[in-house]
């Protein structure tokens, strides 16, 4: 009931046509935990779209990853850094998903809170979940788009006409959510649902990126001193249902579809992939990276090299990928450039060095100096996390490096502004608060 409920334009959300989304849905702890549910199944149910594939695909065409076989406009736009603001893709796929999901997360956040038929362990379990689910909504919005309008109610009139919220009350909101998470969900330990360790992983992130070095050791450190991830020794594993690295995914839920990367990266048959590694990228391995090995593959007499960490397109078999959202590996990384920040050389290269053996590198020599340390770390994110969840196009922009790595790749064409995707033209028209991101019409 609560997935049915559709958006109109930017925030401006109906209100449910139906009075039982509150005073049925949130009456046990059945119908609650299905409410919740519904959102899972509602993020898994379309690819190319902000929580299922968008991510790894969209910000990869915009930084210095991917690019297209043959020419698609909207996605085009992407690449050449030039997107329009009546862009389908920036608006239906990336902002209204997200704020629809927020939408669902707020509703589930309200009936639970007003329920008396909900008991008190299973309403703070899924209040945990939801709220995680909001906070990773926003990490993505304020990361593509700056300030955002901060929507945490469902007035429809009120939410139609709000203006753009600052980033770092966006981020406080953020990291509001997830402490709460973290809190709430101590209990959860399937993976295939938010836990206390996934939002703790979000949570290193987040404090990378306001560059809280300490805070962001400490939790990458609580994830990795858990003693309940562990990096997977053969690569091929590393994205597989049942990996010890993943700390969060969703299971798919369309038919013979294991995860939304695999869907649109992996070529059917003899067909040509829709996108392949830039030239820049496949350079950037070392000689002798087992990633390269494992994770890219080449058609066309090895002319065309494409994204390989999941394995599977579609299947009419068993399920065996799922979309993976958080992995321990990304945590190694996190710690290893807050250890940097503060000084701790030797310690950083001990994180570096954990990735780099995994991949079947030599070790970074422990006398390096610092500047040589943060470009490893660089290096590493690069060739570790490519083709996922935006990784690199964010690494970009929050450590300054986006003009002079995309300008000398990009040419003339490129513009500080791009760093930004625009506010969709139809949410302005809609909404006379907001307004546009520079560089955009």
């Amino acid at each position: 009931m609560l997935t049915a409920t559709g958006c109109k334009k930017l925030v401006h959300v109906d209100e449910p046509d139906d009075s039982l989304t509150t005073s049925t849905v949130f009456s046990n702890d059945s119908l609650a935990q299905a409410a919740v549910a519904g959102i899972y199944i509602k993020i898994m149910s379309s690819t190319r779209y902000l929580l299922n594939a968008g991510m790894s695909l969209f910000p990869a065409l915009s930084a210095d990853e991917l690019m297209r076989t043959f020419s698609l406009n909207n996605e085009d736009q992407f690449y050449i850094n030039a997107i329009n603001s009546n862009n389908l893709l920036v608006n239906a796929n990336l902002w209204k998903a997200a704020y629809f999901y927020i939408y669902q997360c707020n509703i589930c956040i309200e009936g639970l809170q007003k329920s008396t038929g909900v008991t008190a362990a299973v309403k703070e379990r899924l209040t945990g979940e939801v709220r995680f689910v909001r906070a990773l909504c926003y990490y993505y919005l304020v990361n593509l788009y700056g300030d955002v309008p901060l929507v945490l109610g469902t007035n429809a009139d009120v939410n139609a006409e709000l203006p753009r919220t600052p980033t770092e009350l966006v981020y406080q909101q953020i990291i509001t959510d997830l402490e709460a998470a973290r809190d709430a969900l101590t209990g959860n330990q399937v993976n295939t649902r938010p836990t206390s360790y996934a939002a703790q992983a979000l949570l290193a992130r987040v404090y990378l990126y306001r560059r809280s070095w300490n805070k962001a050791a400490d939790m990458a450190s609580a994830v990795i001193n858990s003693g309940l991830f562990m990096l997977e020794s053969d690569l091929d594993s590393v994205f597989k249902k049942n990996s010890k690295e993943t700390i969060f995914q969703w299971a798919p839920v369309q038919d013979k579809m294991n995860s939304g990367e695999g869907f649109i990266f992996i070529p059917i048959g003899a067909s040509r992939p829709n996108y392949m590694l830039t030239t820049g990228l496949l350079t950037a391995f070392e000689a002798g990276d087992l990633r390269k090995n494992n994770w890219v593959k080449s058609m066309t007499s090895g002319l065309t090299y494409y994204p390989n960490k999941y394995k599977v397109s579609s299947s009419s078999g068993p399920v065996t990928e799922y979309n993976v959202v958080l992995r321990l590996a990304e945590q190694y990384l996190i710690r290893a450039e807050a250890l940097a920040w503060q000084n701790r050389i030797a310690e950083a290269e001990g994180d570096l060095n954990i990735i780099r053996t995994r991949a079947g590198l030599p070790a970074i020599d422990t006398t390096i100096s610092s500047e040589l340390c943060f470009q490893k770390i660089e290096q590493e994110r690069r060739t570790e996390l490519f083709a996922e969840w935006g990784h690199r196009w964010f690494d970009l922009k929050r450590t300054n490096r986006s003009n002079a790595v995309l300008s000398a790749i990009k040419g003339s064409k490129w513009q500080t502004s791009d760093q930004l995707y625009p506010i969709p033209s139809s949410e302005l028209e809609a909404d006379p608060n907001l307004e546009q991101n520079p560089g955009y019409d």
